[in-house]
């Protein structure tokens, strides 16, 4: 069991080696965090964050009523 474990791992790591050296499957990577930066971005900026005040108070004066 213990054999047939470490050539799988093997196996496994040189397919995401080969995988991970693809230039295409670079690219989309690069994009995606590109992505997520920006939406962190918006997400944290000021603005964002007054949104979210208010639309929690909002929720807290709907909830009283």
């Amino acid at each position: 069991m213990i054999k047939n474990g470490g050539a799988k791992l093997k196996t496994g790591s040189g397919k995401l080696y080969s995988l991970a050296k693809d230039p295409a499957v670079q690219t989309k990577v690069r994009n995606m965090v590109a992505d997520g930066q920006k939406l962190y971005r918006a997400a944290t900026s000021p603005e964002a964050k007054q949104a979210y005040k208010q639309a929690a108070e909002f929720i807290r004066k709907t909830r009283k009523n």
